[in-house]
């Protein structure tokens, strides 16, 4: 069909038959919303249908229009139970995913396991050639209406006799060829492999668990449908039956009947990975990849044809006089049902329609320097923004749907990604991430330093639900997971067992979408923990395509064996390793930047795909017991050597300290000075009463310290090494100035001003190279069929303000910025819009 606006094709849609008015010309009232605009005019005397619009699995706006029963003057409603032809197909495929996950049978069983009666086409059929519609098996349909007659029903439990006639259309796999008959022989491998009739498994293990209680397999026993529509086709002088056919009940490619409310459910049961895990869910939606390479549209009974440069999983029914469609939108979180009872009701074409409404209007960016974050030159190009994706990008002619935006003198870049970040902290407390925004920052990373929300499947579907101004992926912190296995007796190795309890916890986060495996190995409880635990943790990541991020063991007094250990849990894991805001802390490793360098470089020629993330400051932020990292108070020595070696009394100053308020913003020096006591005993001292704090009140961060440990030489030369990402390694509501001011101060200070790098491969770290160290796949880049995650900065103003003294000062120079091509921030501040979304491992491959 030829690609026309949104709204051209909408009415064509709805002239075609939806809207056509009645003999006495009567028009009904459109109901409030959009999708009632859309049908307005509507002939209430016609047959019609009924429309859904659902976002994150709830219903947002309904429509329903025309009669579901002429003869009865029954009009459609949205309990109305609709034909649902093919769309029955991906109730079928998941009857068969359900017993594949109990062990019933496999995708590559051959179908003569289950239906002996094909053993003339020998094993190469496989189950998962029929899902696939790739298994060249003859169409019997011929053949059985010519041997039963048109008379006499016909029914599934026949097909594999009629099957056997025949020859087979091609080899399978070689090619697809789109088989009704195949999803009827797998309803009847279903029955054979579960020991139930087809109707009563879908039944009991689908219909009844999600609350489906208007659906039902239209079989040979004709069940009874509550307010059940009939379909119809147009006449000469009006609407004709269109109702009854021989074929009616054969199930497994058709033969459902259901309502939109009951596919909403449905919708939510996807969502939710209600049936099966969402492994085997994603599974479905991957296309199929023939013996010849070539790749095919089509999952486990779904249709992978995309729409508005964006990923779609849909399918379109068209049987006697009905016409349905189910798209579903997954990364815009939408939704489109279309049920009809009308034959030439184009409803894929009016799903398409209302999705392309609803998605909103278009955005022109002009006149902007594109860097498009690759690393490419900068090119003068425009930039439309349909939805939350990039439509195009090159010499583009405005169009009437386009809002523009005039953006000469400035580059638009991709988002910024935080590899490193710790906005779960706050984020529930500042939604609008207003530190992150007015950076550029559109996603970032959580589950740092070994802590990750738990469960991680919660957090990110309250996420999704609560909304956020950014989007938000996390790791699965190892410390998370000792404290969930070990409990309060963390302070030791833990056990073979232990180990394996902490491995089943972390698949269940990996399998909710976590990126990998985070630890914080100088902090409680990981620091416990042996590098033979951790390596097991992260072989755990690894076998679920999974990554290794980590504060590592120790960013001073052994920070080369700390170096060494995660080069070898890279090496023997074989996963790709990031060393967290690395840094040279200890005094004298200050200025061995090119000898870390080196042995980064060699690890990564030796096959180790390792990288860094870097904060561009001199100063970090953390409590004071890493200062005192063995937790040996009675060792004096220890303290020393942190107030000389690590930082100094002067250079380190407390930024909050609850149990003496009065003590926040003042150096150690300064308050060892208010106790009279030297700066090595006020350190001690501290921690102590801080320990003693926190195990009265049951709170934990109660203390934080700001200290100097780094040369401004070494930062630059680890920023920029090429595999090397900027990050904040900061809160939302922090006291230290990163949080505020990371990504401005590298760019304006680092890039503009030193000139470190130049813009192209500056924007790349903090966009496409970032995204490719967390395997982010559909952001980080400016191109067609991408995320519209978008900054607009001016390259000579932009700045870093915040300070120690004031941390939330908003940066200079960044104009506006797009999360999912909605505007989060715009004249220096935060539009309080929430269209960031939890980003799952493996999103967008």
């Amino acid at each position: 069909m030829a690609r026309l606006a949104a709204g051209a094709l909408l009415l064509a849609l709805l002239g075609a038959g939806c809207l056509a008015a009645g003999p006495g010309g009567t028009r009904a009232p459109a109901p409030p919303g959009a999708l009632g605009a859309l049908f307005a005019g509507r002939d209430p005397a016609a047959p019609g249908g009924v429309a859904f619009v659902l976002r994150d699995g709830a219903v947002v706006e309904q429509a329903a229009w025309g009669m579901a029963d002429l003869g009865r003057g029954v009009p459609n409603g949205p309990d109305t139970a609709f034909n649902l032809a093919s769309v029955s197909k991906q109730f079928t495929a998941m009857a068969i995913m359900m017993l594949r996950e109990a062990g019933r049978l496999d995708y590559d069983d051959p179908i003569v396991r289950f239906l002996p009666e094909l053993s003339r086409f020998g094993e190469g059929v496989r189950i998962r050639h029929l899902l696939t519609h790739t298994a060249g098996l003859p169409d019997y349909y011929d053949v059985m209406v010519e041997v039963s007659g048109v008379a006499r029903p016909l029914t599934h439990h026949a097909l594999a006799v009629y099957a056997a006639w025949g020859e087979p259309r091609f080899a399978p796999g070689e090619r697809s060829e789109y088989s009704n008959p195949g999803y009827e022989l797998l309803a009847l491998i279903v029955e054979r492999a579960s020991g139930q009739d087809f109707s009563e498994f879908l039944e009991r293990r689908i219909f009844a668990p999600l609350g489906m209680a208007s659906s039902v397999v239209f079989d040979e026993r004709e069940p009874s449908i509550r307010k059940r529509s009939l379909g119809y086709r147009r006449s000469g002088t009006g609407f004709e039956l269109d109702d009854d056919d021989p074929l009616n009940y054969l199930v497994g490619s058709g033969s459902i009947y259901s309502t939109a409310g009951d596919l909403a459910r449905w919708d939510q049961a996807l969502q939710g990975g209600e049936l099966v895990r969402r492994e085997t869910l994603a599974e479905a939606f991957r296309p199929t990849r023939l013996e010849g390479g070539e790749e095919l549209p089509y999952g486990f009974g779904w249709d992978l044809t995309g729409h508005l440069q964006r990923r779609r999983i849909w399918h379109t029914g068209s049987w006697i006089g009905f016409r349905a469609c189910l798209a579903r939108y997954p990364d815009e979180r939408l939704t489109v049902i279309v049920l009809s009872n009308l034959a030439d009701t184009d409803a894929g074409g009016l799903a398409e329609a209302i999705a392309a409404s609803t998605l909103g209007p278009w955005t022109l960016v002009r006149g902007a320097t594109l860097i498009d974050g690759t690393g490419a030159p900068p090119r003068r190009v425009s930039v439309r923004i349909a939805g939350d994706r990039i439509a195009d990008v090159g010499e583009i002619e405005p169009s009437p749907r386009d809002a523009l935006v005039d953006a000469a003198g400035l580059v638009l870049a991709p988002g910024f990604i935080d590899t490193h970040s710790h906005a779960d902290s706050d984020l529930a407390a500042h939604p609008d991430a207003l530190a992150a925004v007015s950076q550029g920052i559109t996603s970032v990373v959580v589950g740092q330093d070994g802590d990750s929300p738990h469960p991680l499947d919660a957090f990110l579907a309250g996420l999704d639900r609560q909304g956020a101004a950014v989007n938000v992926a996390a790791y699965a912190g190892f410390g998370t997971l000792r404290r969930q296995v070990l409990g309060e007796e963390f302070r030791r190795p833990a056990t073979p067992d232990e180990i394996e309890g902490m491995r089943a916890l972390l698949r269940r986060e990996l399998e909710a979408g976590a990126l990998g495996l985070g630890t914080g190995l100088e902090y409680e409880p990981d620091l416990y923990s042996t590098p033979e635990e951790v390596l097991a943790l992260a072989r755990e990541a690894a076998a679920h395509g999974g990554r290794y991020i980590s504060h590592v063991r120790s960013e001073d007094r052994r920070f080369w064996e700390a170096i060494d250990e995660i080069v070898r849990i890279g090496r023997d894991a074989a996963l790709p390793v990031q060393i967290s805001h690395l840094k040279l802390a200890l005094r004298s490793d200050r200025g061995r930047a090119d000898h870390l360098i080196g042995i980064l470089d060699a690890a990564r020629r030796s096959g180790v795909e390792i990288s860094a993330d870097v904060y561009p400051y001199t100063y970090w932020e953390s409590t004071l017991r890493v200062l005192l990292p063995g937790g040996d108070l009675e060792n004096r020595a220890e303290a020393v050597f942190a107030l000389s070696e690590v930082t100094s009394p002067e250079r380190a100053w407390l930024a909050a300290y609850e149990p003496r308020p009065e003590y926040a913003g003042k150096t150690l020096r300064e308050v060892a000075e208010l106790r009279g006591t030297d700066p090595a005993t006020a350190l001690v001292d501290l921690i102590r009463e801080a320990e003693a704090y926190r195990r009265r009140t049951g709170r934990d961060d109660v203390e934080r310290v700001i200290a100097t440990s780094m040369e401004e030489a070494d930062v630059e030369r680890l920023l920029a090494w090429p595999h090397a990402n900027p990050c904040t390694d900061g809160s939302l509501a922090g006291s230290h100035p990163r949080g505020f001011g990371s990504f401005p101060r590298f760019l304006g200070r680092y890039v503009r001003e030193r000139g470190i790098a130049d813009w192209a491969t500056a924007v790349h770290k903090a966009s496409g190279l970032a995204a490719a160290h967390i395997g982010i796949r559909d952001r980080g880049v400016v191109a067609p069929g991408l995320r519209a995650d978008l900054v607009l900065f001016d390259p000579e103003s932009v700045l870093d303000r915040a300070t120690p003294e004031e941390p939330h000062a908003l940066s200079a120079g960044i104009e506006r910025v797009w999360v999912n091509g909605e505007v989060v921030y715009q004249d220096a501040a935060a539009t309080g819009r929430l269209p960031g979304r939890a980003i799952r491992r493996g999103d967008g491959s």
